[in-house]
Parts: C-alpha cells; structure tokens; sequence
C-alpha cells in the first residue's frame, strides 16, 4: 500500500435519534474550541502571541469537562481533535503571516462539523454502513467506485469528519491507499488567457473557450431571497424558503466544484504543458446575474499543479510568462498595434492583415513566449 493520502466524502442517512445526537456533537465540538480559547485569552491577555503547548490546552480541556458536564455525553475524540485544531491554527499564525490568530466559531458562520480519530485494530466500514463511537452505525450513499475503495483491505483509514450543509449530513473519510495510475506524456503544450465569463472566461492557444453558466441558479437564489423578505421572519414559511434557498446555494457550489475537477483532469490528460500569464491573481471572473459568484482562479491553478503532480510527475506542468502585451502583439508577425480597446474582441493586424480572435491570439502570444524561454519562475 503507498502513502497516497486522499479524502472521500458520501452522504450519511440517519435516524431521529441519531441526527440529534449529531447536532450535539456539533455544538460540543464548537463549545469546546470556543472554552480552551477563552481561557488562553483569560491566562496570556488578549493580544498575547505565545504558542500554548498541547499539554496547556488539554489541561484547559479537563477543566472545561469538569465546569461543562454536558461535553462528557459527547464522543471524546471529537473533543481532542477540536484541541488539535486549536494547537494546529497557534502554530500556523506564528510561523506564515498569511494565517490569521484563532478566533471564537460563531453558531451563523461556521460550519457545523466534528471529527473522530479511527480504531487500528477495527475497520469503520463495512459494506455501504458506517461505524461511529456513541452514535453507532449510519448508512450511507455513494458511488460503486467508492464504495469498493472503502471496503478495499488495502484502505487505511486515518479519521472521519462529518459535517452538515444546512441541508444533509456528511462523512469526509481520511484514507491512505495506492497511488492512481500516471498518465502517459502527449508532449502536447497549450498557452491560456483568462477573460470575463462572457467571452469564455478561459481561452486557449487551440481555439477552445470555456463558459461556466449558473445564471439560473442565480435568478433562482435572487427570486428565493425577494420570497423570503415578505415573509415573517421565522415563521413556517420562511422556513420553508430558507431551506429551498440553502439547497440551490449547495447545487451552484456542487456545480463548480465538479466542473473544476472535471476540467483540471481534462486538461492535465491532453497537454504537458499549461501556461498562464503571471498576473491571473489579480482577475476577478464575475459569472452572471446581479448576485456575482467569483470564479476561484487560484483554486483552479492550484488543482492543475496538483493533478500534474500526481498524474504526471514529469511533465512541464503549469508555466507562467510575464503579462504585457499578449494582446496587443500580432503572433504572426510581431507587429505591436497600441491602441486597443477593451471591447475590441477582433485583432486586426496593420502591418499583415492577419485577422483573429483577441483572446486567441493573447493566448498563441502566451505559448510563445514560453517557447522562447521567457517563463517565470514557477512559485
């Protein structure tokens, strides 16, 4: 077995019982994280740096079973994985700039979620029923792919999170297992430009535009979101509305999460070679409607480095080239044409006549200009 880590999630079914048994752990587990950061702030001040040892927190921990009877109902591990988090964002706020100092989990803004660490000397799953400490057994959907993968001897299984999404109750499951099979090199490269959603938020060297369209979603959530201001707030209506709300919030977010591992793996399988301009941090692709979604760009850069990493090792992978004047420049002849308007899709070259697609011909401009060695360094 390698020591190829990855998660799989798949949708819980439980009983009357059991889901409040899960809201308690819910509220435990944010209870408990909440408590051990509140006595920090009591001991080190409020603006203290000092990273508390585990040995501190679990202290803090047995002090908060002793004042809050209640959290020793609740699964224990979950409790002790709440501390490990804790430890884990002290840690990482002192070592990058980037993370910010730990802060109290509200009830509104996060979500509801526990973790359970796995026994070595017995498996979790068997068949498609899933075994949890002091909740007992919950069945479970999903795919026949992953349904052998998690009842294969081979899988290792590290912990269990579940959480819920206003809606459904789910389980990520931690698991070490074989590595997927490489992809084999097409020697096959491809230069990108990133655009607005309209013009096909991504544009590449062969003349391939992607859309990403959830206008509808969007009519959809504004048309819910007008339904519920008439609504007496609380009341059985507006209950009713904020669930049908929360579920086409879920489909949109499914939507784009499945069409970016979807066409990360595409474009990984097809080409060695994926090159982008240097400054696509810094384009926000609105998608449709008066309530913008924001296209995760670097979410996106991030899951083709890895599936290149994991699929193809030894590719070029993900290249990047300065930014100026992709546009602007003929990739035919050189010729650089200044004055270009923004709505201007068409490049018409003055000095050979070559007309083509704006966002095609940045594109071929961005491949060349890896071709002939003016790659940034790969960060």
């Amino acid at each position: 077995m390698g020591e190829y880590i990855r998660g799989v999630v798949v949708k819980l079914h439980l009983t009357p019982e059991q889901e409040v048994m899960f809201k308690k752990n819910y509220g435990c587990t944010r209870k408990t994280r909440n408590k051990l950061l509140n006595k920090y702030k009591a001991k080190y001040g409020e603006d203290s740096t000092k990273i508390p040892t585990k040995k501190e927190l679990n202290q803090f921990l047995n002090e908060s079973k002793k004042e809050l009877p209640y959290l020793n109902e609740t699964e224990s591990t979950s409790l002790q994985q709440a501390r490990d988090d804790l430890h884990k964002a002290f840690t990482n706020c002192a070592k990058s700039k980037r993370h910010n100092p730990p802060k109290f989990h509200s009830k509104k803004k996060t979500r509801l979620s526990f973790r359970q660490t796995t026994r070595k000397d017995k498996r979790p799953v068997e068949n498609n029923t899933l075994t949890l400490r002091k909740h007992g057994k919950v069945t479970f959907s999903t795919s026949v792919e992953y349904l052998d993968l998690l009842n294969s001897p081979q899988t290792k299984f590290n912990n269990i999170t579940v959480y819920y999404d206003g809606l459904n109750h789910y389980a990520v499951f931690n698991i070490e297992t074989n590595p997927p099979e490489q992809l084999p090199l097409t020697e096959k490269h491809i230069g990108c430009d990133i655009n607005s959603n309209k013009n096909g938020w991504l544009v590449t060297s062969e003349k391939q535009k992607e859309f990403f369209d959830v206008d509808h979603d969007n009519q959809m959530i504004q048309h819910i979101n007008r339904l519920m201001s008439k609504c007496r707030n609380k009341s059985r209506r507006w209950k009713k509305q904020e669930k049908r709300l929360q579920k086409w919030y879920n489909k949109r977010t499914n939507q784009l999460n499945d069409y970016i591992e979807k066409l990360t793996y595409q474009l990984v399988k097809e080409y060695d070679t994926i090159v982008f301009e240097k400054n696509y941090s810094t384009i926000k692709i609105l998608i449709g409607g008066e309530q913008n979604m924001i296209f995760p760009l670097s979410r996106f850069i991030q899951r083709l480095k890895d599936k290149f990493q994991l699929y193809k090792p030894g590719a070029d992978g993900v290249q990047f080239v300065k930014s100026y004047n992709t546009s602007r420049t003929c990739h035919h002849c050189g010729h650089i044409k200044q004055e270009l308007d923004v709505k201007t899709r068409k490049y018409i070259c003055q000095k050979c006549g070559k007309v083509l697609d704006r966002d095609v011909n940045a594109a071929i401009n961005i491949l060349n200009r890896w071709f002939n060695g003016d790659s940034l360094k790969n960060t």
